[in-house]
């Protein structure tokens, strides 16, 4: 005959059995959670890396270009230019009111290495004053994406040109899928 003590030790391994696994699984789940959110949070981080060299890359190869081309920005002329393998004719754009300013756009899509792709957009404005007037171009926000809606004044004899270029992590075709990332480099020279 087993005596009642003995039930009850029996009943206990049983209890101590299920609190020991419940505090292992619990333990198990917030080190697999904070593991997940650290690998989110390194994900993100990369991506806008890439975003931000992508933009940056893509504002010193257009600065390149700039200094190579001066004439042709400078006189609203088509301009050829070749940025990450890719040679692209840039045509002037503009429809503001404002004469001898010239903008032009383009995108590229690059890869450093296989299946890595990244986008630059790239937005050229350019001032060209005579000798005889300055140029204001009111809101320079309408006419160049993440400039603020202020004014550029550019001084007669001087030569004003203001980048816009747009970084992402992923390639330019199509649209953007959640998850990409966006980063911008705005230079004025």
């Amino acid at each position: 005959m087993i005596t009642p003590k003995l039930q009850k030790q029996e009943g206990f391994a049983l209890l101590m059995a299920l609190i020991v696994v419940g505090t292992v699984v619990s333990v198990g789940l917030t080190v697999l959670d904070i593991t997940l959110k650290q690998l989110r949070l390194s994900t993100g981080a990369r991506d806008s890396e890439i975003a931000f060299h992508a933009a940056n890359a893509g504002a010193e190869c257009i600065r390149y270009w700039r200094r190579e081309r001066q004439n042709q920005f400078e006189t609203g002329a088509n301009v050829d230019i070749d940025c990450f393998g890719e040679s692209r004719t840039l045509n002037n754009d503009f429809a503001g009111p404002e004469p001898r300013t010239y903008r032009y756009t383009t995108s590229f899509s690059w890869s450093p290495v296989p299946n890595d792709n990244r986008c630059s957009i790239v937005t050229v404005l350019t001032i060209n004053p005579e000798f005889d007037d300055a140029i204001t171009v009111a809101s320079i926000g309408n006419y160049l994406p993440g400039y603020p809606g202020v004014s550029k004044t550019c001084q007669v004899g001087g030569r004003c040109t203001l980048i816009s270029v747009q970084g992402y992590n992923r390639s330019c075709a199509g649209s953007f899928p959640i998850g990409t990332v966006q980063r911008e480099v705005l230079l004025e020279l």
